[in-house]
């Protein structure tokens, strides 16, 4: 029945004037068996590097999107788009049920993903002026994913019946080094995007529902009519503009099983009543993440925690002896070098941490072994659940410019190992952040994880917050940022 509606939905797509086809179509690519790393980000972002006719393009991959899409600032007055060969009719997951929305369509050649090459297809044009390539349902629903947050990377494989998951459930529930969700993803009837049910808590108050699952933006959204009827309490900005943010004391997919507590968007525009906005990777990227749309399944792992004397103790990747949970396993580090001679350092804490904490660590040189350096290097979490990431370029811009010693210093360093943990997060760096202590003048300089209101700290939650003004309620832009 789904596969149905999904092809009524792609023969709904291809519903467009046609240009003249190639005389010999080429076939396209498949990127099963393909494993990509996640372009550079403090947030994890389903974005990876692609090729447009020989030209580094991002690729955004939105399963929530009906419709491909390529911005026309991938072209300029040398180089112009190709023709519009008609348009397409696509359901707007952000407008009431039923919603269509226009997208003019070209033939996109040229498109290479992981080295691979998709072969000419239709592609909705948007009129962003940044590059950027978006993949839709119409290409991702062909294949399930899985995301490894501390790596960044998604590696590619076919799409499965949901009960081929639900026959490995049995056998993954007793393993002793990692625990295991399968989550079953409902479909849109209309837009047949996937659906998630949800709990979103703030004291009181609570909000039970399908929410979509979301893959292109990092952040989850929470509809703010919807919160509203509730009693949700939204935050309000230092300049005190109206609303744009909830503070929610926890997003559960199953019982005890989410972020807490997390700040979400509010949804000033969602227009559909019958979902309550959206659940990002904020949420379901504190785990190790399969999606398979088509096969209606998501599935959520994490090292399994145990509690011994009060403190929280994982268990080792691969390990067949429950005993053997350390404290140690709890924190993971990640290392890689890219093409600029920058290093991307990702850290995530598989444990809960009521007070925030400060993971160290220790620099290597060309030989594996301690470097002895002025700048101490290391990552600061805020209070949070267990399973949080963040991902940072050393150095960073703001680094080189206040500590360019301690930017230059670092070129040597070719490696970094996890050295120390400390209780308590700093409180010059809020949220998830690098930072960088320079031990000969006490001076810290951080990048942090942005929030939905930025790289600030996270304000307490106002009784007397503002409805927010018309233009904020206007429909957001569906194009990718």
């Amino acid at each position: 029945m789904r596969s149905a509606r999904l092809g009524a939905l792609l023969l709904l797509l291809a519903g467009c004037h046609r240009g003249a086809g190639p005389a010999a179509p080429e076939a396209p690519g498949t990127l099963v068996g393909q494993t990509l790393p996640l372009l550079p980000s403090p947030n994890l972002r389903l974005v990876v590097e692609g090729q447009l006719n020989g030209r580094p393009v991002p690729v955004v991959l939105d399963v929530a999107r009906a419709l491909s899409a390529v911005s026309s600032g991938c072209w300029d007055a040398k180089h112009p788009p190709p023709p519009v060969m008609g348009s397409a009719r696509v359901p707007d997951v952000y407008g009431v049920p039923g919603a269509l929305r226009d997208w003019p369509l070209v033939r996109l050649p040229g498109l290479r993903v992981g080295g691979v090459k998709l072969g000419p297809r239709g592609m909705g044009l948007t009129d962003e002026r940044a590059c950027a390539v978006t993949l839709g349902a119409d290409v991702l629903a062909a294949y399930a994913f899985t995301v490894e947050p501390l790596r960044r990377e998604i590696t590619f494989e076919k799409s499965r019946p949901r009960a081929e998951y639900l026959a490995e459930a049995a056998a993954a529930a007793t393993d002793p080094a990692e625990e295991v969700h399968w989550l079953e993803l409902a479909r849109d009837p209309v837009g047949d995007w996937p659906l998630l049910a949800a709990r979103v808590t703030q004291g009181e108050a609570a909000l039970t529902g399908p929410l979509v699952l979301g893959s292109r933006e990092p952040f989850s959204r929470l509809a703010m009519g919807a919160a509203e009827a509730r009693g949700f309490q939204a935050l309000e900005t230092a300049a005190n503009l109206p609303p744009r943010a909830y503070l929610v004391d926890a997003v559960e997919v199953t019982s005890g099983v989410g972020v807490n507590p997390l700040v979400m968007e509010a949804g000033v525009g969602w227009r559909n009543p019958t979902t309550l906005g959206r659940l990002g990777p904020d949420v379901w990227g504190r785990f190790r993440t399969t999606v398979d749309v088509q096969g209606d399944t998501l599935v959520l792992r994490r090292p399994r925690v145990q509690a011994v004397e009060g403190r929280q103790r994982c268990a080792r990747p691969g390990t067949q002896n429950p005993e053997e949970a350390r404290e140690e396993s709890c924190f993971g580090l990640h290392v890689r070098r890219g093409a600029d001679g920058r290093v991307a350092l990702t850290s995530a804490v598989f444990r809960d941490l009521p007070e925030g904490g400060r993971v160290h660590l220790e620099p290597l040189g060309e030989d594996g072994k301690p470097l002895t350096l002025d700048c101490q290097v290391g990552f600061s979490f805020s209070p949070t659940s267990r399973g949080v990431t963040t991902q940072h370029l050393v150095p960073w811009p703001r680094l080189t410019q206040s500590m360019p010693e301690c930017a230059e210093a670092l070129k040597s360093v070719r490696g970094f190992a996890l050295a120390l943990f400390e209780e308590g997060q700093l409180q010059e760096c809020p949220n998830a952040c690098i930072f960088v202590h320079q031990g000969s003048t006490r001076r810290t300089v951080c990048e942090c994880q942005p929030t939905p209101l930025g790289e600030v700290a996270v304000p307490q939650r106002s009784k007397t917050s503002k409805p927010p003004t018309k233009k904020e309620r206007e429909q957001e832009p569906e194009d990718p940022r």
